[in-house]
This record gives structure tokens, sequence and C-alpha cells, in this order.
């Protein structure tokens, strides 16, 4: 039986209706998936950021000593000085005295072949070849202090000497889960990090190892440009960072980045000749909070006998 053109209407009405309803709620259940999501991901990166604060301040008495071992590793592409891999670090024990102008510390730092002690005690340092320690001159000295001042406790006024500060760098920080690190229960917190202020902290240890002439004897540059930084924060490919937060303790035990760029063509100039790199930074702190034993040299020498040493070694290598 043939329907006529006004039940026909209804009926189209009705299905259009049903239609609009399905899609209606339908995008209203998204919305509400979307907005759960986005309110959990604001919960967890206030958590983490709280975590965070809490580890680098002032109040974090588990921070106060401990060891560290920081290394990063650099893989550069087309620059012939470059063509291997090649590491810098720092390790060894620190512990902070309240109200002294720098920790006290026994750390052996190493560039690329090259290594050398770098020691801070009871308001003298000293930096070392062998057991041979040699006091380092005033302005390196407060070279360190405006450094270590920018930490807030043991850990962070240590780091802050060499440029390591990833609680500046972080961004989007995220709780992971928790997990266990060497036998220590650590809350896991992913982030992001800007490339730009791990260059300009990169020009903090490059400004410590050229007032030790270690620059020159390495073959690395005294300083990043700024023209070079903007080159290298626009061809950044890939960012990832890592937190490890004690769950009792509050402070950190590990952190960790990788970055990887690839320089455009027309920017390689601008960078001395590379071509693209690969950043991996690794930081691992153990005995956090428990006493440290940190030694003067055994035996001290004048700062002018470091430099013909260092220096013997940069004409060696041809720098």
């Amino acid at each position: 039986m043939a329907m006529s053109r006004s039940t026909r209407s209804r009926r189209t009405a009705s299905l259009l209706g049903a239609l609009l309803v399905g899609l209606f709620a339908s995008a209203c259940g998204g919305s509400d998936d979307d907005d759960a999501t986005r309110s959990d991901r604001r919960q967890s990166h206030a958590e983490a950021v709280k975590l965070l604060h809490a580890a680098v301040a002032p109040g974090n008495r588990a921070a106060r000593s401990g060891r560290l071992d920081g290394r990063v590793e650099l893989t550069l592409k087309g620059v012939r000085a470059f063509s291997e891999p090649f590491s810098v670090g720092v390790s060894g024990p620190y512990e902070y005295r309240r109200g002294a102008s720098l920790p006290d510390y026994e750390l052996e730092m190493g560039v690329r072949d090259n290594g050398v002690g770098l020691t801070s005690l009871e308001g003298r340092s000293w930096v070392s070849l062998g057991s041979t320690g040699y006091r380092l001159p005033a302005e390196i000295r407060r070279r360190l202090v405006r450094s270590s001042a920018r930490g807030r406790n043991g850990l962070t006024r240590t780091l802050e000497q060499f440029g390591i500060a990833p609680w500046r760098w972080e961004t989007d920080q995220q709780i992971a889960g928790t997990t266990r690190l060497d036998g220590v229960e650590v809350t896991h917190i992913t982030t992001g990090f800007t490339a730009g202020r791990i260059l300009e902290d990169a020009n903090t240890l490059l400004g410590l190892l050229t007032s030790l002439r270690l620059t020159r004897a390495t073959g690395l540059p005294d300083v990043i440009s700024a023209r070079a930084r903007r080159v290298i924060v626009r061809s950044v490919t890939h960012k990832e960072g890592h937190q490890w937060i004690g769950v009792q303790d509050g402070a950190i035990h590990r952190s960790g980045f990788t970055m990887k760029f690839a320089i455009p063509m027309g920017d390689r100039a601008k960078v001395g000749g590379i071509s693209s790199g690969t950043v991996v930074g690794d930081l691992k702190v153990t005995e956090v909070g428990k006493p440290q034993r940190i030694s003067a040299p055994a035996s001290t020498g004048s700062f002018s006998d470091f430099q013909l040493g260092v220096d013997a070694v940069g004409d060696a290598q041809g720098g």
C-alpha cells in the first residue's frame, strides 16, 4: 500500500530526529571522556610538580648528602673532531654543611678521554691530577660559589656548579607509576623539557672547563653561542625526560633525558658543520642522606703547575 506524502514526511522527520539525538549523545559521551582525560592529566601534572618541588626544596634533609654519578653522552654527525661518541661526567660523594658557600665534595670529572678531580672541603677548593691537588684561584672558586647558589639543598647546590638542573628544564611532568630502584621504592615521573634551557646551562659547565683550560685540552668549545642554540632548538626532532623520586625520602634518586636533532643544510655552518646529534643524560644518586667521607688531596701543588700540565695535553692534541 502506498504511503501518503504527509506520512513519508513525518517518518523522515522522525528518522532525522533520531539520528541527531544519537549524534548529540555520542558527542556528549566523547566530550565527557575527553574532559576526564584532561582532568586526570591535570591532576597527575600537579602531583608530579609537587613531588619535584619538594625534592629540590631546602627542607629536604635526605638531599643533603649522597653519592652522585652523572654522565652526558653526545653523538654528533658531520664534524670530524667528534666522529666518535664522547661523554662528560661527574661522580663522587657530596655533603652540605648548613651555611657553607659550597657543599663539601670529592668528585671525579671526566671530559672525553681526560679526567681531573674537583674537591671542596671546609671553604677550600682544589683541582687534582692523580693524588696531587692544586688550590683553585679565588676567581674560579667564586665562579663555583655563584653557580652553586642557584641550588637550594645539598644535591642541587652540588649539581648547579656543573650546569645540571633538570628541575629547571622540565615541562609537562606526569606521574607514570611507582617502581623500585636499587631496592628503594620510587615514583617515576615522565617529562618534556625546554631544549634551550639545557643548552644555556651547558655553558655553565663549559665556562668552568674553560677556566681550568680543559676545553682546549679536550677540543670542546668555550661556549655555545646564542645563534647556535637557536639553530639546535628549532631542529629538535625528539625529546623526553624522566625523574625517579623516593617515596619515603622525597629525594631525587635518578634523572635522565634524551634529545635528538637534525640540522637543515642551510644552518649547519652556524653550528660548526654538525648535521645531526643525539644527547643522552643520566644521573644516579645513591647513599641518599647518608654521611660521606670527604678528604683533601694527599699532596698539593701550585695552580700554575696544573695549567702547564693541561696545556701540554692541549699542545699534544693540537688544541
